[in-house]
């Protein structure tokens, strides 16, 4: 028999509720976690040949990332340094001609202000003399394919040793699509509940029906930690429509045969999670 008074007594680690809308302790927050922290901006796959372009749809499409043509990776701010005009639309490649590029370059719609695919200016019509106005042009850090505006932070260092990065690799996959949805809450309300496999029963009956989290282990260190769960014994009796067509694609794929575990769940602090599915890999932020 358990004593439920100690069970239901408050955690000592629960943060203060004041803590989830502390308008000066939000300000710390993001300097010291976020401005200080990784800041994921994109994925390789969303410009895997040269030429491609991908504006980036959680800044307003006000920066791109661009693969140049000796196969090099950019991150360019997006906006015209003469009327400030958005130019790439998107995601495409930069070859042929429409809205926003020509022959391999930026243009701007507005006054066909030219500019390379690493972001210098190559010509404005009518200007005597050249403006000297690039793009701005932001170095990156790579992990696994996943890039990050380079801010000091050493993300190689951070997510070294992982036992689960190799099968966190992208290789052999292709980007199927790019989704922005914004909550309207504080992170750390979202953060504290996805770490936590409490709630994924009850409360995701797909999810639930797919995964075990009693079958969970736990990988810890300190700029990231990792969830590995199996699969769920009610695997083949979906919880869900969705499921139920992911799990009928799954095990025609796999000829029938089980997965041999059910997903991979990685956060690396404070809000970037990867997640590993059969056959399917996922990065929110």
């Amino acid at each position: 028999m358990s004593d439920l008074s100690l069970q239901l007594q408050q955690a000592a680690s629960q943060l203060p509720v004041p803590s989830y809308f502390d308008a000066a302790l939000f300000a710390r927050e993001k300097e010291l976690l976020f401005d200080a922290g990784p800041r994921y901006v994109g994925h390789e796959l969303a410009v895997p040949n040269p030429g491609d372009y991908f504006a980036l749809p959680q800044e307003g499409e006000g920066r791109a990332l661009v693969r140049n043509a000796q196969g090099g990776l950019e991150l360019v701010s997006n906006v015209c340094r003469h009327r400030q005009a958005v130019m790439l639309k998107g995601r495409g490649s930069l070859q042929g001609q429409g809205k926003g590029h020509a022959g391999g370059n930026i243009v701007c719609p507005l006054h066909r202000w030219t500019y390379s695919d690493k972001g210098q200016l190559l010509g404005a019509p009518h200007f005597a003399h050249d403006p000297c106005l690039n793009l701005h042009n932001y170095r990156l850090r790579s992990w696994n394919g996943l890039l990050f505006e380079d801010n000091g932070r050493d993300v190689a260092a951070d997510l070294r040793g992982m036992s689960e990065a190799a099968n966190l690799s992208f290789d052999g996959y292709t980007l199927d699509h790019v989704e922005l949805h914004e909550c309207n809450y504080n992170w750390k309300t979202f953060i504290e509940v996805y770490l936590e496999d409490y709630h994924v029963g009850p409360f995701h009956p797909g999810l639930g029906n797919f995964v075990t989290c009693d079958d969970l282990k736990w990988e810890f260190a300190r700029e990231y930690s990792v969830q590995t769960v199996g699969v769920a014994p009610s695997f083949g009796r979906p919880g869900s429509d969705v499921y139920k067509k992911w799990h009928e694609v799954l095990l025609a794929y796999q000829n029938g045969e089980r997965p041999a575990r059910g997903a991979i769940w990685m956060t690396y602090y404070p809000h970037i999670m990867v997640e590993w599915y059969p056959h399917v890999l996922t990065v929110s932020t």
